[in-house]
């Protein structure tokens, strides 16, 4: 009996692919490079103080909704305690 011999797949077209595909990267590099706008001093701080406000909130955000998941598990808890209650205070015949 004889093995059927591993086929290998050409790596010749793999690399042709990559270099391909890397050449189309740098090209579109390039162009990105040409297409470079100037930005004045006066938009940069201003798209930069935007961004730290947007920061801001989110980090505002993020600590309300810890907020918020604490209150609900609190609420939570109160409404356990107060299904216990009842259901002790039903089971002493002082509630129907």
């Amino acid at each position: 009996m004889r093995l059927a011999a591993k086929r290998r797949r050409p790596t010749t077209d793999r690399r042709q692919v990559l270099q391909k595909r890397l050449i189309e990267i740098h090209a579109e590099i390039a162009k990105l490079k040409r297409d470079r706008a100037a930005v004045k001093r006066e938009e940069f701080v201003e798209v930069t103080r935007s961004l730290r406000q947007l920061q801001n909130n989110t980090d505002d955000l993020a600590e309300h909704t810890r907020k918020l998941a604490t209150q609900f598990t609190r609420i939570a808890q109160i409404q356990a305690e107060l299904d216990t209650i009842k259901r002790a205070l039903v089971k002493a015949g002082l509630l129907d």
